[in-house]
């Protein structure tokens, strides 16, 4: 999934192929006036960002190193933005807690396209299918009231050569991407469970 990380966060399917469009001096300052999340980006070392598993998926994020239960895997980056500059159509938009207002003022999102890290690539793997456990998800983001404000941590241990899944959240149209056939076998394979008759898949 290409879209990786909006609070919901991110990653889906197909890349539209269009004309480059020049972008002027005057869009690209109004777009480079807004701060960059300051990171930890040394643990991006511990992570590769390379074509996922899944089927159509575009790229995924894969463990370098063996990454304890608990662990920080990384930091989600990119630019901060006041509510008037919400840019519509952005999958990889992330908003702020509320607690976080202050100190971010007058900022209450966090814009993670082009500056996200390597986390903005993590995938999203179904936490049941057919009700049942599928034990994919083997990560989570954690929102914080204090920078860097979200950080994806590991929910078990991750072998090293693992790739790294994790939920997008309640608000995220999945249905698209997973009702792909090539895509529902991928999961329903991958946690050995029989979907022939009934599928359905929980975030």
């Amino acid at each position: 999934m290409r879209r990786s990380i909006a609070l919901v966060i991110v990653s889906l399917v197909g890349q539209l192929l269009v004309h480059s469009v020049p972008v002027s001096s005057a869009e690209k300052k109004t777009k480079e006036e807004f701060p960059l999340l300051k990171i930890n980006k040394a643990l991006d070392k511990r992570t590769v960002i390379k074509p996922s598993a899944i089927p159509n998926g575009g790229n995924g994020l894969y463990a370098l190193v063996p990454i304890k239960k608990g662990e920080v895997i990384g930091e989600l980056g990119g630019r901060l933005l006041p509510a008037d500059k919400y840019p519509q159509g952005n999958h990889y938009i992330a908003a702020l807690l509320e607690c976080a207002h202050k100190q971010a003022h007058p900022y209450v999102y966090l814009d993670a396209k082009d500056n996200g890290a390597n986390v903005s690539r993590i995938n999203f793997a179904p936490s049941k299918i057919n009700g049942r456990d599928t034990n994919l998800q083997n990560s989570a983001i954690r929102r914080l009231c204090q920078p860097p404000y979200f950080e994806f941590y590991a929910l078990r241990d991750i072998a090293a050569g693992e790739e790294i899944f994790s939920s997008y959240g309640p608000n995220y149209d999945y249905d698209r991407f997973m009702h792909q056939p090539e895509v529902k076998q991928f999961f329903c394979r991958r946690a050995k469970i029989d979907c022939r008759e009934k599928y359905s898949f929980d975030h």
